[in-house]
């Protein structure tokens, strides 16, 4: 499973790329009057999922952190930005394969 590792001031976190894809699935579905399910809405989701970026891209520029807050998992309390740097680049998120994390399996 994919997912964004997500660098923050409290440590390091998972988000599935999947509910990103579907954010923003859901949101051109409304825009463009497609349903929610529907094949279109499918293309956007596959667009999102076979993009090294576009998962980060629209995480980053059209979200906000705590939107995401009861979809993360902690999975470490590496530091490696500060509060005032946060959620403004995309060097601090990375979409990557984890679906053998130890902590994934619990």
């Amino acid at each position: 499973m994919l997912y964004i590792i997500c660098n923050t001031p409290k440590g390091q976190y998972l988000l599935e790329l999947r509910k990103v894809a579907e954010h923003r699935a859901n949101y051109y579905a409304e825009n463009d009057g497609f349903k929610k399910g529907s094949k279109e809405w499918q293309d956007e989701v596959d667009f999102v999922m076979g993009d090294s970026y576009e998962g980060i891209d629209w995480l980053l520029n059209n979200t906000n952190w705590e939107d995401w807050k009861d979809d993360v998992l902690k999975i470490n309390d590496d530091i490696k930005v500060l509060e005032e740097d946060f959620f403004t680049s995309s060097d601090d998120f990375e979409i990557e394969d984890y679906e053998n994390h130890e902590l994934l399996k619990a």
